[in-house]
């Protein structure tokens, strides 16, 4: 339903035989003025206007063309989001920024052009605009904000003007990439901050950045190169398509949530460089069989398991509810197992903790009801709360000659009756 909203002075707006009216003079077309406004199919906006506000035509889903004239200088926040039926729009060379979901949901959209005038571009500003094609970015873009293109699922073609100087599309690669310097400001760097189904990693990207192609599901592969040194974190979760990734050994370190959701990975080679591995790296990679952890991680990080206890899914363990993971070997080096590391992984049969284990986190094989066996290689020093809580399945805990007593102090009563000595082991004879 079309609601009258005020949008200068006492005037309220008109619609007649679907085209929306503005009045001469009009400075700013007030927010949500025509706000789910169905039978708008078209408006014409005065010269004098230089601002369009929040919400402003938010819903009009039959608004199929908007001619929007030099005079604006900003595109407010929501301000055409969910408008389905827009096929088309001209941004003038007199707009600066394009507000937070500006463009939302726009489905119709098949091409978007950021005119030169713009210098910010605001979050969520074209998110799922699942039809969009091309894109092209002015040279005055300064500040892309997050997922500002999240959803765009149809991308062909990516342009950044040549002259701009914090992004560009270098090589073709249909990505965007900023320029960066480190802490110090002493060195420059690349990273790639935008990524679609169609891109490319050039060989002088040094970084793929935050959530780069979160959720990019048509994604099936996609090659690393060796210039990479870190991927930061959710920067490929969710891409569900994604069956082939090699993890290139420039790469030292696992963030949070890189890989979570990736259900099409069926296997993944974690190269010798990588020292630890963040919560939620590999979270919910259900097709995921078999992982081999290098000897040179030493660390897993927690997770919270706070949807325990919320029914909120936040920071998972790193390998959390890999159901499909029914072989683990880890690394020799390894320290500490962090919470709710294998909670989940229903598949998993037996784990052996290797000498170098200390801590077992909360929670870190919690629900892993196809598990039978565990067998400890050495005395560790820290058991977790509810490490081995629901593993229903569990026959034996295998632990060192003569530890019975020492895994009882670790284990809670309920596993104490589990608890099997493993033969003594024979000295080399020298």
């Amino acid at each position: 339903m079309c609601q009258v909203n005020y949008i200068h002075s006492m005037a309220k707006y008109k619609v007649k035989d679907g085209v929306g009216v503005i009045p001469e003079g009009t400075k700013k077309i007030k927010d949500s003025a025509f706000e789910d406004c169905e039978n708008l199919n078209s408006i014409i906006i005065p010269d004098s206007v230089t601002e369009i506000g929040e919400s402003a035509f938010e819903g009009c889903t039959s608004l199929a063309e908007i001619t929007i004239p030099d005079s604006v200088k900003e595109i407010g926040g929501r301000a055409f989001s969910r408008c389905t039926g827009l096929t088309s729009i001209t941004i003038p060379n007199s707009v600066t920024k394009i507000g937070y979901y500006a463009f939302w949901g726009c489905t119709g959209l098949k091409s978007i052009s950021i005119p030169d005038s713009v210098t910010e571009i605001g979050n969520d500003a074209f998110m799922d605009c699942s039809n969009l094609q091309t894109i092209y970015i002015g040279k005055s873009v300064k500040k892309i904000n997050g997922h500002a293109f999240y959803g765009c699922s149809s991308i062909k073609s990516v342009t950044v003007a040549n002259e701009n100087s914090i992004y560009d599309s270098r090589e073709d690669c249909n990505a965007i990439i900023e320029r960066r310097e480190n802490f110090m400001q002493t060195k420059e760097y690349y990273e790639l901050v935008i990524g679609f189904n169609c891109s490319t990693i050039p060989d002088s990207v040094s970084v793929i950045g935050h959530s780069a192609f979160q959720a990019r599901k048509e994604l099936t592969s996609i090659v690393i190169p060796n210039s990479v040194t870190e991927i930061e974190s959710w920067a490929f979760t969710d891409c569900t398509g994604l069956t082939n990734i090699v993890i290139p050994d420039s790469i030292t370190h696992i963030s949070e949530g890189v890989f979570s959701g990736c259900i099409g990975l069926t296997e993944i080679t974690i190269p010798d460089s990588v020292k630890s591995i963040d919560d939620s790296a590999f979270a919910r990679c259900s097709g995921l069989t078999s992982i081999i952890i290098p000897d040179s991680v030493t660390e897993i990080e927690d997770g919270n398991g706070c949807h325990y206890y919320f029914q909120e899914w936040d920071n998972e363990g790193a390998f959390e509810r890999c159901t499909g993971l029914t072989n683990v070997e880890l690394s020799k080096s390894l320290f500490r197992i962090g919470s709710y590391t294998f909670a989940g992984c229903t598949g998993l049969g037996k784990i052996v903790i290797p000498n170098s284990v200390k801590v077992i986190g909360e929670g870190a094989f919690r629900d892993c009801t196809g598990l039978t066996s565990i067998t400890f290689l050495d005395s560790v020093n820290e058991i977790g709360d509810d490490a081995f809580k629901d593993c229903t399945n569990l026959k034996a805990i295998n632990v060192p000659s003569g530890k019975t007593d020492y895994f009882k102090n670790l284990l809670p009563k309920s596993l104490h009756d589990k608890i099997v000595e493993l033969p003594p082991v024979k000295k080399a004879k020298k």
